[in-house]
């Protein structure tokens, strides 16, 4: 195991079955998780969420195969890099909501900051943005992705007034197809933030000069056309050139 060496006993197995019920069945956006239409959260992020509370930091999918083992595979499904809980006793489906707070909250990763500020917030990973009811919630989503990122501000019901659509996870998250940047607040852009994200100007590498009896070989379509009409001109026969000529005068 990968995680700590000691499997799970008897107690163990039946805290972790009774809490990943909870989870990933009954408030999964409490954890800042958001399930897809089959209910499948990418195990990944279910390990980086499980692992903030202090009783279950060690632990690792070894731990979760055990789950299976120990007569748990009616409950938990684990198929490829994702997993679900198979009879969720919450209602995982996002609906359309206009009861929105003033202010919605997502972090982002320090070099994101920018150009989220100047083109606004649009998915990264899957068809939703992903939005906290609270800055420490957005926070700790945040730090998933980056150890020190960045709070966004969003003024949720003005975008509402906007008629921008607002799905609901519970409560606590909140999902979203794109935002623009008037409807967002976040630090101020820094003078060296602006000049990281500047393009480069693209400098010609420098021509060294030519050694003594060398040069240059020149593959313009002009010179290729040129060496192309002299081959044919040196392959015509003898006659053919002479008849040219006869027509010529």
């Amino acid at each position: 195991m990968s995680c700590r060496e000691k499997a799970l006993n008897k107690k163990e197995i039946q805290r972790l079955a009774k809490f990943l019920a909870y989870v990933l069945g009954v408030r999964p956006d409490e954890f800042g998780l958001v399930p897809d239409p089959d209910g499948f959260v990418p195990l990944k992020e279910l390990l980086q969420a499980v692992r903030e509370e202090e009783e279950w930091r060690f632990l690792g999918q070894a731990h979760l195969n055990e789950l299976l083992h120990a007569g748990f595979r009616e409950e938990l499904e684990i198929l490829g890099d994702s997993l679900r809980w198979r009879r969720p006793k919450g209602d995982l489906t996002p609906r359309p909501t206009v009861e929105l707070p003033q202010r919605l909250y997502c972090a982002v990763r320090p070099r994101a900051h920018p150009v989220v500020l100047e083109k606004g917030l649009k998915p990264f990973k899957g068809p939703w943005v992903v939005l906290a009811r609270t800055q420490e919630l957005a926070l700790r989503m945040g730090r998933r992705k980056d150890p020190n990122p960045v709070l966004i501000q969003v003024k949720a019901k003005e975008a509402a007034r906007r008629n921008i659509r607002f799905f609901a996870t519970q409560g606590e998250l909140f999902l979203v197809e794109e935002l623009p940047a008037d409807l967002l607040e976040g630090p101020q852009v820094t003078q060296k933030q602006r000049e990281r994200l500047a393009p480069k100007p693209s400098n010609p590498k420098p021509t060294e000069p030519l050694s003594p009896g060398s040069f240059y070989l020149d593959f313009t379509q002009q010179a290729v056309g040129a060496k192309q009409a002299s081959r044919r001109k040196d392959k015509d026969p003898a006659w053919k050139r002479e008849r040219r000529r006869g027509r010529k005068e």
